[in-house]
């Protein structure tokens, strides 16, 4: 409570349990449960918003993606109370030719199912269990997911066990994942091919939460200290190299990092982002875990293989998107509608819509309720409205 003043722009710092100072821990607990950061922690981050940059070219659609946020097993994610979640969303979501979003919870059958509580006061093991996933899935209404992420801070809540028997899980519902690997011959990075487009999907997280990648399965997730200054990306760029080899047109990568509870990414996570694209050669960048979705961006850089002007896309945070935290602030989420063509070049060119709502909980259950006009409209209560900076979009 005194340091409000202080701590109205975030403290720059690599926020891993594993790491975690006691200090750190009190400032991630103030921002939790009584004022999140709403300003930029400088002039620089503010700007880097409001650079122009090159728009989307038009072009015909030929393939379109639809990317999500995080899937958390919360309580309240039962049948009962979800029976109309995607009524207001779901055809939009589930209808591109290619749907992804990060599975952030093992879901392992073969162990008790463990949910996220509506308050959090200890250090939960999440574990999702068939019907929680059928929901996440579209309720059975539409085609469902057909690749998903497993790689963020709770990838080995189940242990070793827990994420191969989620990849199997997966693996028979005929839905692709990345980030992870069964074995040493399994691929963390998946190429998926539509209408005559290879898309690649790379994804990455910055922590296993108090957890480490044991030295037998030195393969069994993607770790990397994202959210340190300076972080090698050089095993990014290895399966970005590894998906071009393959053919690959397009290339997406999910990258599990970032602060909670802050209205603008860190300068750590910007250099970063900045860093994949110009090292990596990336066209887009999903970001995950801060909860509440932050801004987006075009932005242009040199392909690191070509040497060519390239366009690339980025969205700090989608947010969390099918759960239920008190946050307020975590009821918003955002999900990215990606339109791939070829100009007449025949090069190929992409424009993203990206689409806002929010979790309502009423006497009906959860339900997703969209965000038309974003500020001016009137679902918007003052909580907010306060946070003009989660809907920034160049």
């Amino acid at each position: 409570m005194f340091k409000r003043k202080a701590w109205s722009k975030p403290l720059i710092f690599e926020e891993n349990p594993r790491t975690m100072t006691f200090k750190e821990l009190i400032y991630f607990t103030y921002k939790y449960y009584y004022a999140p950061s709403i300003e930029p922690s400088n002039h620089e981050v503010r700007q880097h918003f409001n650079l122009k940059t090159s728009k989307p070219t038009d072009f015909k659609t030929e393939l379109s993606i639809s990317i999500g946020g995080d899937l958390m097993p919360y309580e309240l994610i039962t049948k009962d109370l979800t029976k109309n979640l995607w009524d207001e969303i779901g055809e939009d979501f589930f209808s591109s030719d290619i749907v992804f979003a990060n599975l952030e919870t093992p879901l392992d059958i073969q162990q008790p199912a463990s949910f996220v509580p509506e308050v959090m006061l200890n250090n939960m093991l999440f574990n999702a269990n068939e019907e929680m996933f059928e929901i996440f899935n579209g309720n059975q209404k539409y085609k469902g997911f057909d690749i998903l992420s497993l790689a963020n801070n709770h990838t080995l809540d189940m242990g070793v066990i827990g994420i191969q028997n989620t990849m199997d899980f997966i693996q028979k519902k005929n839905i692709a994942y990345i980030g992870t690997q069964k074995n040493e011959d399994d691929k963390s990075w998946k190429i998926i091919n539509v209408k005559g487009y290879k898309i690649g999907f790379v994804a990455f997280t910055y922590s296993l939460n108090q957890f480490t990648v044991p030295e037998n399965e030195p393969c069994i997730v993607n770790l990397l200290d994202l959210n340190v200054e300076g972080v090698d990306v050089a095993n990014i760029k290895n399966e970005v190299l590894a998906c071009k080899q393959e053919g690959a047109d397009f290339i997406i990568c999910s990258l599990h990092c970032g602060n909670a509870y802050q209205a603008y990414p860190s300068p750590t996570a910007i250099d970063l982002f900045q860093r994949v694209f110009n090292e990596c050669g990336v066209d887009v960048i999903a970001g995950g875990h801060p909860h509440n979705p932050q801004p987006s961006r075009y932005y242009d850089f040199i392909d690191p293989y070509t040497g060519e002007e390239k366009r690339g896309f980025a969205i700090y945070s989608l947010g969390d998107f099918v759960a239920y935290d008190i946050f307020t602030w975590c009821h918003l989420s955002a999900y990215l509608k990606i339109n791939i063509g070829k100009n007449h070049t025949g090069k190929i060119v992409f424009s993203v819509k990206v689409n806002h709502q929010y979790m309502e909980k009423s006497k009906n259950g959860l339900q997703f309720r969209t965000i038309i006009n974003k500020l001016n409209e009137s679902v918007l209560n003052k909580e907010f409205l306060d946070i003009k900076p989660l809907f920034e979009v160049l």
